[in-house]
Formats: C-alpha cells, structure tokens, sequence
C-alpha cells in the first residue's frame, strides 16, 4: 500500500504536483492519476465502452457503473467484445 507521501508524482499537467494510485488493469500494474473512472481506462486503451465487458474486484460491473472511481488497489479486467463473421 502507498502512502500519501510517495503516491505524489509529476504528471505533465502544467508542472503540478498531483496524487496517484495503483491498480490492477489487465493484469499490469499501473500507477494512475487519483479520480480516474472505469470509463477514463477504457478509454486509454482506445476501446468503445458499449463493446466491453468490465470486471472490477472480481464482480462483473454494469455499463451504468463506468463513471465509478477507481481506488487504490483495484483490480480492473477490461476485455473487449469481438464480432464473429459467417
């Protein structure tokens, strides 16, 4: 677990100091910026979040719930849905 000390890092958003937390996303730990939602990593990865199915700790998490926070230690498995042709 972080503390509120060493979860302080730089990001390039005009020079400021700003929190992080650690998560889980697709099995790779990642260090994200405090207040990110389900909605923004699926995004980062470039995906359509109607063509998703998200699993956060473990529970199959609605479409209604993407605007949910993550908190420190989340385990996020977002895995896309793939169309097949006949």
């Amino acid at each position: 677990m972080l503390t509120e000390e060493t979860r302080k890092i730089k990001i390039p958003d005009a020079g400021r100091m700003v929190l992080s937390i650690e998560i889980t996303l697709n099995d790779e730990k990642k260090m994200v910026k405090e207040g990110k939602t389900v909605e923004d990593m699926i995004q980062s990865l470039s995906l359509n979040p109607q063509r998703v199915m998200v699993i956060l700790n473990s529970e199959l998490l609605p479409q209604t719930k993407y605007n949910s926070s993550l908190k420190e230690e989340d385990e996020l498995e977002i895995l896309p849905f793939f169309a097949a042709g006949g």
